[in-house]
């Protein structure tokens, strides 16, 4: 089954904008999953747990993304969908 990347567009204030164009080394994808990361320890979300759950809850065929966006809200919800679907034992 191939997986598509999901991308999305950040907007920035223009000072970050400036600066991100002066420092040239500075990886701004990077930035944003460190920030990412942060968040998701403050919110006490496993990385590895969630990727496993994301994967799993993906390779089943009648399931994509855009169900999971619509379906969950919480890495409880993504538990409970998969608890709740046979295909995934």
């Amino acid at each position: 089954m191939s997986r598509n990347t999901v991308n999305t567009t950040v907007s920035i204030m223009p000072a970050d904008a400036l600066f991100l164009s002066w420092a040239t080394g500075i990886n701004a994808s990077g930035l944003f999953r460190e920030a990412l990361a942060e968040q998701m320890a403050y919110r006490d979300i496993d990385r590895d747990e969630l990727s496993n759950l994301v994967d799993d809850a993906l390779t089943d065929n009648n399931r994509d993304f855009e169900d999971l966006l619509e379906q969950t809200s919480s890495i409880e919800d993504m538990n409970a969908l998969l608890e709740a679907d046979p295909s995934t034992d």
